[in-house]
C-alpha cells in the first residue's frame, strides 16, 4: 500500500459513526431510559443512568456502533481505602436497605425485558445485559447493572480526596471497579491537546484491528485496547507529521517502543488509575505487540522508501 492508498483508508479510517447510526445509538439510549422510568420497583429510588464506553467517548467506528449504557444504583455504596491509607474507626454506616446485588440486577433485567421482549434480551453474560440490534432500527445495547463507588483517600474521608467510580459485581462473584467519568474527561482533554488527533487514531486503529481479526491474521481484541493504547502515546508524537499518515506511522512507532519497554514502563488506562496491564486483564502486552506490528506490515509503512 502506497502513501496515496493509505492517506486515502485512513480518512475513511477516522471517522465516527454516520449520522443514521448516530441517530440509531441514541435511539437505543431513549429506549433505555424509557425502561427503566417505566418500571415500578425503581420509583423512588436513587440512581443514574449514564452511557459509557466508545458511544459515550466518541470513538466508535462506522459500522461498528454498539451501546453501552450503565444504571447505577446510589441509594448505597461499596467502598475501598486508597492504597497505604489506614481505615478510619468507626467505618462509615452500614447499609440496611433492602438492595442487594442479586435483587438490582435481577430488577434490571425485569425492566429490560418488559421494554424489548425476552426474545431479544440476554441476561446470562457475566456483566453486562444484552439487547439484541434490530437492523435499520437500534444496534446491540449492553446494559450494566452497577453500584455507585468511592476510594477514600484518607482516612477523614474527605470529599475532596475521595475518588469516585463504578462498581460492579460480575455474576461469578468478581468485583469490577470502573472509572467512566475520569476517562471521559481524560480522553476529551487529550483530544484537545492533539487537535481531535487522538481520537481520530483511536478510530484508525479500531478499524485496523477490525479488518486483520476478520482476516484471521491477529486475534479479535476489546475496542477498549485499542482507546488505551493510543491514549499512551504522548501528545507532541500524536500531533507530528504534516499529515495523518505521517502521524500515524509515528503513533506505531511510539507504540511498538513502549510496549516493548512495558517491563520498565507501566501505561495506564485512560482513567490514568489502573495499570493497562496486570494479570486481570483480556489482553497482553504481546497482543499489543502483534496489532501494532500487523497494521505497520498492512499498511506497507515498512515498504516506503
Amino acid at each position: 500500500m502506497n502513501k496515496t492508498d493509505r492517506s486515502a483508508l485512513l480518512s475513511r479510517w477516522i471517522k465516527p459513526s454516520s449520522d443514521t447510526e448516530k441517530d440509531q445509538q441514541d435511539r437505543a439510549e431513549r429506549m433505555v431510559r424509557e425502561a427503566f422510568s417505566a418500571h415500578p420497583a425503581f420509583r423512588s429510588t436513587d440512581y443514574r443512568i449514564y452511557a459509557k464506553g466508545s458511544y459515550r467517548n466518541n470513538t466508535n467506528v462506522r459500522l461498528d456502533s454498539d451501546v453501552d449504557i450503565v444504571i447505577e444504583l446510589h441509594e448505597c455504596l461499596y467502598y475501598d481505602w486508597a492504597p497505604n491509607v489506614t481505615p478510619s474507626n468507626p467505618a462509615p454506616t452500614p447499609y440496611t436497605g433492602s438492595w442487594t446485588k442479586e435483587k438490582w440486577r435481577g430488577e434490571v433485567l425485569a425492566a429490560i425485558t418488559q421494554k424489548f421482549g425476552a426474545a431479544d434480551v440476554d441476561g446470562t453474560g457475566n456483566i453486562a445485559i444484552n439487547v439484541a440490534a434490530k437492523s435499520g432500527s437500534r444496534p446491540s445495547i449492553d446494559i450494566v447493572p452497577s453500584f455507585l463507588y468511592k476510594q477514600y483517600s484518607d482516612t477523614a474521608r474527605s470529599a475532596s480526596l475521595d475518588r469516585t467510580g463504578s462498581c460492579v459485581w460480575a455474576s461469578d462473584g468478581k468485583k469490577i471497579v470502573n472509572w467512566p467519568q475520569q476517562q471521559a474527561d481524560n480522553g476529551i482533554a487529550k483530544n484537545t491537546a492533539t487537535g481531535g488527533r487522538y481520537k481520530y487514531f483511536v478510530r484508525a486503529l479500531k478499524n485496523a484491528e477490525n479488518v486483520l481479526a476478520a482476516a484471521g491474521t491477529i486475534v479479535e481484541m476489546p475496542s477498549y485496547f485499542m482507546e488505551c493504547l493510543v491514549y499512551n502515546v504522548d501528545d507532541a508524537t500524536l500531533m507530528s507529521g504534516r499529515d495523518l499518515d505521517q502521524g500515524f506511522k509515528a503513533m506505531l512507532q511510539a507504540l511498538h517502543q513502549r510496549l516493548g519497554n512495558e517491563a520498565d514502563d507501566r501505561m495506564l488506562e485512560p482513567n490514568e488509575i489502573k495499570y493497562l496491564f496486570h494479570s486481570t486483564q483480556k489482553w497482553t502486552v504481546a497482543m499489543g505487540l502483534e496489532l501494532v506490528i500487523s497494521t505497520w506490515n498492512y499498511l506497507g509503512y515498512g515498504d516506503d522508501a
